[in-house]
């Protein structure tokens, strides 16, 4: 199979120009610059399957998704691998990392062992898994081969799943000991807890969305990504602290890199995309944990992106069915599915001048390549795996429910109208996605 895609936009590691690229098996077999670009890259296959005029369009690295919640195993009626990873193909991913949070929750050699062999069978894209921790599995995490699993969550403050590790000697032995990527959800239990008290004493459990703001407040993000923080200089962790939500995170993290370059962080799409006024008009929809803060909290995310104070950028994909989300606030779990149009989203923000492209193409293929060993993804490199993505960005896209890939057919970007589309999906050299159709279940490979 040899696919030539010529006169294209390349964004990569921090350039843009104009090229051809060819296809070969899985890989990207050669590229092309330069005014003679066309005519090399003619020569180079002058037999092949597929050729794109990819004029005027922009071809980047398939995004990887550093944090997903595709709920299988244990809850299928909220999101399905099958049918969750179709719908990051159509945003532009090319690779997820998969959260442990399911039911039961990933815990063991064994369940993780289980859940790759469910990827192989139904992932239309490449993937890795976490292992989760608990209070009392450290046995079991620190005789993971190195082999298995793309690092180890730990979810300091509780959220879907309920993984909460609250022991002060047991995260001194996970920061102390375990080498690889540890990948935190940050939030300070106690300070929650008496903020949800103070709630319920005025409003019982119809507390009115806009106050998740103020008790999942800015507080308890700072207060349990300092205590992080702390034991990452500590130990000499590998820190990836997922979802950075507030200003004064951004601050605390940027400082502790001065001293150990291995803490990295990461933004989410609700964080980069809504900001607290939004509860108004989407309510439940738009609660998630940590919760979406201030339009100043979002300003300073942009900006932390395009200087590299955050490093990544990940779609914190977390569906849960319409019903669920109709509850009261207090029964109303927390999450949003957001990964069908992480691409459009993301080309918004550059659109608006909030982040540039290459700063994009960077947050969401290269580091998180780099943050966790990925080989041979997250470029545009010559014997790289081709996983790429063909961004139009002058054709409009807007959003249906009848296009909705998620199980939970909703989202709260349902008729927003964005100003580009993605013509073209590559999934390890094959085309898998073309003008938001899937056109085949390609071979996907575990990342890690």
């Amino acid at each position: 199979m040899q696919v030539l895609i010529r006169n294209a936009r390349i964004v990569n590691e921090g350039s843009v120009f104009k090229g051809c690229v060819v296809l070969k098996d899985q890989r990207i077999a050669r590229i092309f610059r330069g005014k003679n670009a066309l005519q090399e890259a003619a020569g180079f296959c002058e037999t092949r399957d597929m050729d794109i005029d990819a004029e005027g369009k922009i071809l980047i690295p398939g995004i990887i998704d550093d944090q997903v919640h595709f709920r299988e195993p244990g809850q299928p009626g909220k999101g399905n691998m099958s049918q969750e990873s179709r719908a990051a193909l159509l945003g532009g991913v090319t690779s997820v990392m998969d959260m442990p949070n399911n039911n039961p929750a990933i815990t063991t050699v064994k369940a993780l062992e289980e859940k790759y062999r469910l990827g192989a069978e139904k992932m239309y894209v490449n993937y890795a898994f976490y292992m989760g921790s608990t209070n009392t599995n450290a046995g079991e995490v620190l005789h993971l081969p190195p082999d298995k699993g793309c690092g180890l969550k730990i979810f300091m403050g509780s959220s879907t799943g309920n993984m909460l590790v609250n022991d002060p000697a047991t995260l001194d032995t996970f920061f102390q000991q375990y080498k690889g990527v540890i990948a935190t959800h940050c939030e300070d239990e106690a300070i929650i807890k008496e903020n949800t008290q103070k709630a319920r004493s005025g409003y019982g459990d119809d507390i009115p969305v806009i106050l998740h703001s103020k008790i999942r407040s800015r507080e308890a993000c700072i207060a349990s990504a300092q205590k992080a923080l702390d034991l990452a200089l500590r130990y000499r962790s590998r820190l990836h602290i997922l979802h950075v939500s507030t200003k004064e995170e951004v601050e605390l993290i940027r400082k502790s890199r001065r001293i150990h370059p291995g803490i990295t962080c990461e933004a989410s799409l609700p964080h980069i995309w809504f900001t607290q006024a939004d509860y108004l008009r989407y309510g439940m929809q738009i609660k998630c944990n940590p919760s979406i803060k201030t339009a100043e909290d979002r300003e300073a995310i942009l900006k932390a992106i395009e200087s590299r104070d955050i490093q990544a950028i990940g779609s914190d994909h977390a569906p849960h069915t319409w019903e669920e989300k109709q509850h009261n606030y207090i029964n109303a779990p927390s999450g949003i599915p957001l990964i069908q149009h992480s691409c459009q989203m993301l080309m918004e923000c550059v659109k608006h001048e909030s982040i540039g492209l290459t700063s994009m193409v960077d947050a969401c293929s290269h580091a998180p390549a780099r943050i966790f060993g990925i080989s041979d993804r997250g470029f545009i490199r010559e014997g790289y795996y081709a996983d790429l993505v063909l961004i139009d960005p002058e054709k409009e896209y807007v959003v249906t429910k009848s296009q909705l890939e998620y199980t939970c057919r909703w989202s709260p970007l349902e008729g927003h109208i964005f100003s580009s589309s993605i013509s073209h999906v590559f999934v390890n050299g094959i085309l898998a996605a073309e003008n938001g159709q899937i056109i085949q279940k390609p071979s996907t490979l575990p990342i890690l």
